[in-house]
């Protein structure tokens, strides 16, 4: 979990500023200031390994789901 600290405090903020807020609005109406929060944190996403423990994984997959939500535009950006 250490790992994704980074990740998970930068989702948590990302859902409480006006990106998050971006889930309630059309995505036409993202802003500049969000588009570049979501692609910055985007770029940044963790990516999976062999030796993850089922525990990473499943950090691993809840911060991919949080993004998508706070970013739904910026999906395509989680690692596959």
């Amino acid at each position: 979990m250490l790992k994704l600290m980074p990740f998970v405090i930068g989702l948590s903020a990302l859902m409480m500023t006006s990106c998050g807020n971006s889930m309630t609005r059309a995505i036409e109406t993202e802003t500049a200031a969000e588009a570049e929060i979501c692609r910055t944190i985007g770029q940044k996403l963790p990516t999976r390994s062999r030796q993850d423990t089922q525990q990473t994984k499943d950090e691993i997959q809840e911060v991919y789901l949080n993004y998508k939500l706070a970013c739904p535009r910026w999906a395509h950006l989680i690692p596959v």
